[in-house]
């Protein structure tokens, strides 16, 4: 079962652990973006086998933000096969959820991980699996910013020079 939380779900959510060497939303960023209003219940989602949470994602938006802009934390059960699997699932049920609550756009997913580590093999796999989920999931735009610490999956490919344009002109 996919589903987005309610305060019942807070105890799994925050005890569900990311055993992948990425960065991730912890019990104190959580409950920070709660209280400034960045991560919303309803923008989080857990999966579950036989009542044991299996697969976690965090979407955020800024304050105010009707619907979420970007994934920011995709954790599955290092027990579980296949992770891309279930990443691409609970992504995909959280974006139609979004889509019928009246979201335009899917939000984003961004990886971020250690630059020191970018050549760790447990961190290519980490970016491997959650990539092939992106992927399954219709985010297949895929952007390494410059830094060398963040990757991006997107349904459309937004470069600067038409952000510019499209602020500029009216």
């Amino acid at each position: 079962m996919f589903t987005s939380i309610s305060r019942a779900h807070d105890r799994a959510l925050l005890e569900f652990l990311n055993p992948d060497p990425v960065h991730w939303i912890d019990a104190l960023q959580f409950g920070r973006g709660l209280a400034a209003g960045t991560l919303r219940r309803d923008w989080t989602w857990l999966a579950f086998v036989d009542d044991r949470p299996v697969a976690r994602g965090v979407w955020w938006g800024p304050v105010g933000s009707v619907h979420p802009v970007e994934l920011r934390c995709l954790a599955v059960d290092a027990s579980l096969p296949h992770p891309e699997i279930w990443g691409a699932a609970l992504i995909r049920s959280a974006h139609r959820q979004f889509a019928e609550a009246g979201a335009i756009l899917a939000p984003d997913f961004v990886v971020e991980y250690d630059r020191d580590r970018r050549d760790d093999p447990a961190v290519e796999r980490a970016l491997a699996w959650r990539g092939l989920a992106a992927e399954a999931a219709g985010l297949t735009v895929r952007t390494d910013d410059g830094s060398g610490d963040r990757v991006t999956f997107s349904t459309r490919p937004v470069r600067a020079s038409q952000v510019m344009t499209t602020a500029g002109s009216r």
